[in-house]
């Protein structure tokens, strides 16, 4: 029995290649043997892998999903395999309010989905697009913010949690020197 590999199982992939759209897809591929044996097209259902650069239309693989690509791409592949979404990860262009719709569009085109993507996005890519620099320099600067923030959030719910602590051990220390002040009282009745 062949045990299907998860999400966890799968190795590191390559720092460059999170930069890229990957999607395993099940396509059709036509069997010639089978078709002149029945006398008409017969297609077969083949799993085939597409990978887009972002901000090079011109460089798409469509292909079918050979062993070295399920194992470059064991992440996406394990979930294809679970039939899972394999949408890129990152903060949507479409949501981020740093774009116009136009800009959006213009940068799906390229095969940018995502700030993270237009911030990493190699400027002979975006050398194509008018205003690329600025538009860059704000997805940067929008990330480094984001992730500023999440620290200071971060920092705060840490620094709340300590204070909940502090609480809760200054009401327990309370609570015993109570109850030891109480027993010395009553000691000191039956001695006297």
């Amino acid at each position: 029995m062949q045990m299907t590999p998860t999400v966890m199982d799968a190795p590191r992939q390559d720092p460059e290649d999170e930069k890229l759209f990957v999607q395993f897809y099940m396509g059709s591929m036509k069997n010639e043997d089978k078709s002149r044996e029945e006398g008409h097209p017969v297609y077969d259902s083949r799993p085939f892998i597409k990978i887009m650069v972002p901000g090079d239309r011109n460089s798409t693989i469509d292909t079918l999903a050979s062993p070295q690509y399920q194992q470059r791409f064991a992440r996406q592949w394990a979930l294809f395999q679970q039939n899972e979404s394999q949408a890129i990860s990152g903060f949507p262009l479409r949501e981020w309010p740093g774009v116009s719709r136009a800009q959006v569009e213009e940068m799906n085109h390229l095969n940018v989905y995502t700030v993270e993507q237009l911030a990493t996005l190699p400027d002979v890519y975006g050398a194509k697009l008018m205003g690329f620099q600025d538009l860059k320099r704000k997805a940067e600067a929008y990330l480094a913010a984001a992730k500023d923030s999440a620290f200071v959030d971060k920092v705060s719910a840490q620094n709340e949690e300590l204070k909940n602590q502090l609480a809760a051990t200054q009401a327990e220390l309370a609570r015993l020197s109570a109850k030891f002040d109480q027993m010395n009282a009553g000691q000191k009745i039956s001695k006297g």
